[in-house]
């Protein structure tokens, strides 16, 4: 298959590369970043894929800076949320009939498209959560899980789409779930990262947040806030993981939140993730609380959050 990439961040050349090994992949990038994008890159990958080993491989990323159309059989698009309303009129160009994957973070994923969550049969909800990483000019270092990658249950009329994109992407040796409520799912998936900024900020190190028990119970609290402004959006949480785990008391769920915290492998993601994310997760958090005043919902905690945020960009 011929499979564009836009966006060459670390999930779009990891995703990619997984990928070039049975297909020819290509890479959309602004023109007046290509050179950068020209040079290889060193790919370090730890993987916890039953039969798969760690390797390290260079990268060459096959570029083009705009799209042809119909020439490609399937679209991946993985770059920042805020950066959707520049790349949507550009996917225009890949023709009406290639399965294009937004594959992205995103706390009001319907306002972006226009009011709608609803799309055409080829265009499709998903998200690359089975990799996890973070890139350092020419070198990214990433985690391959068991499983994690995402995509929309769909409708009647996406399904013949749906099912060309998971059969390209389990050729990568990616593990596919289906996810219904998509746009839901990535409300509550974007608030998990946005209310982890401030708290990492805070502590100034990961390990020390990682072992500050107090710091994650706050942020418990705060987890709790977003729900309820999900739920003022709308959005039904109790059908979403992990939303239903916040229903347990607080020092059962901050004491399971730092065992996790505490896992090499979520150091690493987080860790290497915060390299060329953390911007994104601080947008995240404004979009939430912005919400929660615009809808009336009490949230001092994320309030408080905010406060950290600002005071840290303002040197104070």
């Amino acid at each position: 298959m011929r499979v564009l990439v836009v966006g060459a961040g670390t999930m779009g050349i990891t995703h990619g590369w997984l990928l070039s090994q049975h297909h020819d992949v290509s890479w959309l990038v602004r023109g007046d970043r290509a050179d950068f994008y020209a040079e290889p890159f060193e790919l370090r990958v730890h993987d916890l894929r039953p039969g798969h080993r760690d390797t390290t491989a260079t990268v060459a990323l096959k570029l083009v800076t705009s799209i042809a159309p119909d020439l490609y059989d399937a679209v991946l698009v993985m770059v920042p949320g805020a950066g959707l309303p520049d790349v949507l009129p550009v996917l225009d160009g890949a023709g009406t009939r290639v399965p294009v994957v937004l594959m992205l973070n995103h706390w009001n994923l319907a306002e972006a498209l226009g009011g709608s969550s609803e799309s055409s049969a080829n265009r499709l909800l998903g998200f690359p959560s089975q990799i996890g990483g973070g890139r350092q000019g020419h070198r990214i270092t990433v985690t391959v899980f068991p499983r994690g990658t995402v995509l929309e249950a769909g409708t009647a009329n996406k399904k013949a789409a749906l099912n060309t994109v998971e059969a390209l992407l389990a050729s990568g040796g990616l593990t596919v779930r289906r996810q219904r409520h998509m746009p839901d799912w990535l409300a509550v998936h974007s608030m998990q990262q946005a209310l982890t900024a401030a708290p990492l900020i805070e502590a100034e190190r990961y390990r020390a947040f990682a072992a500050d028990r107090a710091a994650i119970a706050r942020m418990v609290v705060a987890f709790r806030e977003g729900l309820d402004v999900c739920r003022a959006r709308g959005i039904r949480t109790w059908r979403l993981w992990p939303a239903p785990l916040f229903k347990f008391p607080k020092p059962l769920v901050a004491r399971l939140l730092q065992g996790m915290f505490q896992k090499a492998e979520t150091e690493a993601m987080v860790v290497g993730h915060m390299g060329h994310g953390l911007d994104e997760w601080i947008e995240g958090l404004e979009s939430i609380r912005t919400d929660a005043q615009r809808l009336g919902v009490p949230a001092p905690e994320i309030d408080r959050q905010w406060a950290v945020i600002r005071s840290r960009r303002s040197g104070a």
